[in-house]
């Protein structure tokens, strides 16, 4: 559950917005990007979230069936566009996003409410992945809080994936209360390390997953960037370093990191198997310009662990 929208990709990069030549279509939003991405490592997946009744919100429900993810759950919206967002990458490697997504105009996914959930969908799946855009408002906030719920009732995994962007709330206090009550509900939770210690108010990762256990997730695995994760539970914490490949567009790859987390976990594999897949496909991702277009498949992940001569329990 979560956002999807449209991204339009830069055919150039490390230049400004204004000298880019031109940009490619595809679709964007972190719970599109992570049904796709686990769609492609072989999941059967269904997306809960919204379009506007234009165009662009065809593209996206067409997208995404052509990676065979479950649409019918998605809901165009009358009188919504869907939501637009452009990226750049600057001489220093560093991205920077440019959002059109207007409160009342542009957001349609938050104006999903709790008649939008349904238990027996949500009962059917082995686990629900919610992502941050369904928390920040009403009446979103209440459908993703009751489709989380009716997911633990039933016993099914849940991550959450905070990645938390305090400039989208209208109060970053209220917002990390909010953001907390979905990390107690989940059963694993993937915050990166500035929002592992903003939701602690700790300054170390250690003693930040430390507070994160206490409020309830069985996992919480912190995703580290260029220096790999770190994944604890109540037993064990392990960090697992990131492969060495050549970064072209780190945009996704938390999501890729994401979905393959859940695939994992989904596949019964020990915790460390869990963080270098992960790892894995977020790397293979880095690697590739893009965001929908550049998730590895399951035989390109196995392929790459293979190249690296792993093999991963699970697997």
């Amino acid at each position: 559950m979560g956002s999807a929208f449209v991204e339009l990709i830069p055919t150039r990069v490390r230049v400004s917005l204004s000298k880019v030549p031109s940009f490619e279509l595809s679709i964007g939003g972190s719970a599109a990007n992570i049904a796709v991405a686990a769609s492609r490592l072989e999941a059967k997946v269904g997306l809960l979230s919204a379009v506007g009744t234009d165009e662009f919100g065809q593209f996206v429900l067409d997208e995404l069936r052509s990676e065979r993810v479950d649409v019918s759950r998605v809901k165009p919206v009358g009188g919504y566009r869907t939501g637009v967002s452009f990226y750049t990458v600057d001489r220093k490697g560093r991205k920077r996003y440019h959002f059109y997504r207007f409160p009342g105009y542009s957001t349609p996914e938050a104006t999903l409410d709790e008649a939008d959930v349904d238990d027996d969908y949500v009962g059917s799946s082995r686990a629900f992945v919610l992502g941050e855009a369904c928390v920040r408002r009403l009446p979103s906030r209440k459908c993703a809080m009751a489709a989380t719920r009716s997911a633990r009732e039933k016993g099914r995994l849940v991550l959450y994936d905070p990645n938390f962007r305090s400039s989208m709330w209208r109060d970053p206090v209220r917002a990390i209360q909010i953001t907390r009550r979905f990390i107690h509900l989940s059963t694993i939770t993937t915050p990166n390390v500035q929002e592992a210690m903003l939701m602690t108010g700790r300054r170390g990762v250690e003693s930040a997953i430390e507070d994160l256990l206490d409020l309830g997730p069985e996992i919480v695995a912190v995703k580290e960037g260029g220096s790999g994760c770190t994944l604890a539970t109540r037993q064990e914490s392990l960090h697992v370093p990131a492969f060495k490949v050549h970064a072209t567009d780190d945009t996704g790859a938390g999501d890729a990191f994401c979905a393959a987390l859940v695939v994992s976990k989904l596949r019964g594999m020990p915790l460390r198997a869990m963080a270098l897949f992960a790892n894995a496909v977020a790397a293979i991702k880095v690697s590739r310009m893009g965001t929908k277009d550049a998730m590895p498949s399951l035989k390109e992940a196995k392929g790459f662990l293979r190249s690296r001569r792993m093999t991963i329990e699970g697997l």
